[in-house]
């Protein structure tokens, strides 16, 4: 059967793709680079969090392509397909291959764990997060510890996977940059989708700015200040 340029990749898992990149280089730049910005740093983490929870919402209702039950797959699939890799020649997927799949779940963990101990830690100077004096100081340092070195996972993993992209793009020829910005892929018309129920992911969205303003302005608990005079 012909291939043609097919929508694979709805709109909302696009959005949520590059929101992602950039949210997490805004991070980077106003906890590293610029001084001054831990609370634009902070909305940026909760911003985070809140595209995680929208992921995994969308992982389980979202179109075929974006749900999780279409590319996570067993460890016989993933040996299998890093041995065509190896042979350079490919098995063909629509979606995710059985590998690169494996890059979802590991960064929404990394980003969302790292995203959570955020509303736990303190600078002691400009930013004390939402959570910070409800929890005990043990809480507290392993928070913080969490919080530093995730994120040096998280570069570890973005790291894997440009490099894995340029791979495809450069020696295997496969346009992955360009599917994620336009959402098609050169397949059978039948194996691709034909909405992108964006309805339903602004509803979504919605829910979730919702859930977290109540999470970090509403829900946080009062904290009683002792005196000593």
């Amino acid at each position: 059967m012909t291939n043609h340029k097919t929508l694979v990749w709805d709109l909302p898992l696009r959005i949520f793709h590059w929101s992602l990149v950039l949210l997490i280089f805004a991070q980077w730049l106003t906890a590293e680079v610029l001084d001054g910005y831990m609370d634009l740093h902070a909305k940026f983490g909760y911003s985070l969090l809140g595209l995680v929870i929208f992921r995994i919402i969308w992982g389980i209702i979202g179109p075929k392509h974006s749900r999780f039950g279409s590319f996570l797959r067993g460890p016989g699939a993933i040996y299998y397909y890093a041995r065509s890799l190896l042979s350079r020649r490919p098995s063909t997927y629509t979606g995710h291959n059985p590998l690169g799949a494996l890059m979802v779940p590991a960064i929404l963990i990394v980003v969302g764990a790292q995203a959570i101990s955020g509303l736990f830690v303190t600078d002691d100077v400009l930013f004390t997060g939402p959570y910070y004096p409800s929890v005990t100081d043990e809480t507290q340092g392993i928070m913080q510890w969490l919080h530093h070195t995730l994120f040096d996972v998280l570069l570890i993993i973005i790291g894997l996977h440009i490099s894995a992209i340029l791979s495809y793009e450069l020696l295997l020829k496969k346009p992955l940059i360009g599917a994620m910005v336009h959402g098609k892929k050169n397949v059978q018309s039948k194996s691709g989708i034909t909405h992108s129920r964006w309805v339903l992911a602004v509803f979504i969205a919605l829910a979730i700015a919702v859930f977290m303003y109540w999470l970090v302005v509403i829900a946080v608990p009062e904290v009683e200040l002792d005196f000593y005079y």
